[in-house]
């Protein structure tokens, strides 16, 4: 690939220095005329460069290139290192080694010092490339001066995640003040200190107006560290705000009154027994196009109340937390809307909702396009009589799982939905007659992705993936083998398959086996070896997703 760009290059470099070699060799006694006609010339080449736009061509090859590959195409000329300098220093590290394993037995040992002085390295050696630096995920322990130091010299970041951490309100203070171009703020699992004592920061800091995004999960605050609330709450034009299992809601505060900005809202917190602060925030901000609430307290009154109250509502999420030690086994909940809808995307959780309740809400949403029904039923399988849609034609995205439904409802529902896209399934017990459902009535799918049917009680995992790779998903004639791009095996063993499985499949690009169990000796885990003779024509593309891994066999296309 390095030969071939290279060549690319040198052709243009070559065009470009055309005007000035036919000047030289061009033997003329009007030398104005001369310089008129390289002028031409010049002017020409031109032309023909912008027509080309090799820079674009060149930066979306960048774009989606390995990082190692990437360095090397760093040092071919001044024009692939300024074009690679933004891809290659978007994000930063600051530990001196890359390695995953390597980094959590590195942050296990707590090794201050080293730490320290990576930090000090990494300062010295990536400073110039600063502006670059727009994606950064803090999770160290260190000195809190070195720690703001950081943040000062890699001021340009845009999107940062802090995680993992415990800090003083001083220390997040003055890591958040250098950063004016801040678009996407993450805390997750934060704990922010008081310590009472001399302090270098007397009042709030304002957050720039050009943070968008605001993620807070699990932030816990001891001692009352009042700066570091308000400096949160300080902001004015977010767009999303997502809330997940937080004990303070103080952060909520500004959403009591109109934020005209605010689009999308997300709340996750199942110990809330009382969703008043809710209501308080939907009548505040009828303009929300997107809404999703995890909830124990979830009721037909709140999904009426939002149903009436956010008619601009386009996505919506409602899950309710069942808890397996209530007394009411048998309860069942009723919810309903009570008029159309703009909503296009869907996700129902709620184990204990009627039948009735569910196809209330989606008779509502005659304009829906995505939908995702999971754990539709508590500890009733096949209790879905029947799914009900307002305008079925329109739906691109389906994620169900079979195990909740009667016997024929999936096969009417696909039956119903013609131009489905991308499936997301989780297979049911009988799982032959759904896919057969899904050869004969999928005829526009590009994207599969499945699960079997209680894989976690299944007693021979290898028996039932070979029977899965002989039926007639494989082997029989269907349309979506001239559609299908990606498909997706979860908790299917990546040992053992192999290419020729998908050979008649025409268009598939991509297919990822997800949560392979690592080989463990003592304290040490790898990933099982993959005999790649078998996967001729493929890339193998593996990814950490503790503490599993994924595999995803990638055509290649030369």
């Amino acid at each position: 690939m390095t030969k071939i760009l290279r060549s690319a290059t040198k052709k243009f470099q070559n065009n470009e220095d055309l005007s000035s070699k036919l000047s030289i060799s061009k033997k003329s006694k009007n030398i104005k005329k001369i310089d008129n006609k390289a002028i031409e010339i010049k002017n020409e080449v031109n032309q023909q460069d912008k027509g080309w736009n090799i820079t674009d061509i060149l930066s979306n090859i960048f774009a989606y290139t390995d990082r190692k590959d990437l360095v090397e195409f760093n040092t071919v000329c001044k024009k692939w290192n300024n074009l690679t300098n933004p891809i290659i220093h978007k994000t930063i590290k600051l530990d001196s080694k890359w390695d995953a394993k390597w980094q959590r037995e590195y942050k296990k040992n707590n090794n201050a010092a080293k730490i320290n002085a990576d930090v000090v390295e990494c300062i010295s050696n990536n400073a110039k490339h600063a502006p670059f630096v727009k994606d950064f995920k803090f999770n160290y322990k260190m000195n809190p001066q070195r720690a703001v130091k950081v943040f000062e010299t890699f001021r340009f970041i845009c999107k940062l995640t802090i995680e993992g951490c415990d800090m003083k309100q001083e220390q997040f203070l003055g890591m958040i003040s250098p950063l004016v171009q801040l678009k996407e703020l993450t805390l997750k699992y934060l704990y922010i200190r008081n310590v009472i004592k001399k302090k270098p920061y007397k009042a709030a800091i304002q957050l720039p107006s050009s943070l968008k995004k605001l993620s807070m999960s699990h932030v816990r605050l001891t001692d009352n560290p009042e700066l570091f609330v308000k400096t949160i709450n300080s902001h004015r034009n977010l767009v999303e705000f997502n809330w997940l299992f937080s004990p303070d809601n103080v952060y909520l505060e500004p959403f009591y009154k109109h934020y005209p900005s605010l689009l999308n809202f997300k709340f996750e917190d199942y110990e809330l027994d009382n969703p008043q602060s809710l209501y308080k925030i939907f009548e505040s901000n009828p303009q929300l196009i997107s809404l999703k609430l995890y909830l124990r307290c979830m009721s037909g009154e709140l999904v009426n109340y939002i149903c009436n109250t956010l008619i601009n509502l386009e996505e919506i999420g409602l899950s309710k937390n069942e808890s397996i030690h209530t007394d009411h086994i048998d309860h069942i909940d009723f919810a309903k809307f009570s008029q159309p809808t703009k909503i296009r995307k869907l996700y129902i959780s709620w184990g204990r909702l009627s039948n009735c309740s569910l196809n209330s809400i989606l008779l509502n949403c005659p304009h829906l396009e995505e939908l995702e029904l999971n754990q539709i039923t508590y500890m009733q399988p096949d209790s879905v009589k029947s799914i009900s849609f307002s305008n079925p034609s329109k739906l691109k995205k389906l994620a169900i799982n079979c195990g909740d439904l009667s016997e024929g409802v999936f096969d009417s529902v696909l039956l119903s939905c013609p131009h489905i896209k991308e499936l997301n399934i989780i297979l049911p017990l009988k799982w032959k007659e759904a896919i057969k459902s899904i050869n004969e009535k999928c005829i526009n799918l590009q994207r599969l992705n499945i699960f079997p049917s209680g894989w976690a009680h299944i007693q021979d995992l290898d028996t039932f993936c070979q029977e899965f790779y002989e039926s007639e998903f494989f082997t029989n004639n269907h349309k979506s083998k001239s559609t299908l791009t990606n498909l997706t095996l979860n908790r299917f063993k990546a040992h053992g398959s192999k290419a020729e499985y998908f050979k008649n499949f025409e268009k598939l690009k991509s297919i990822k086996y997800t949560f392979q169990n690592k080989i463990y000796h003592f304290s040490f885990a790898q990933e099982v070896e993959i005999d790649m003779d078998l996967w001729l024509g493929y890339k193998k593309i593996s990814k950490d997703n503790i503490p599993h891994y994924d595999i995803e066999f990638k055509k290649l296309l030369i």
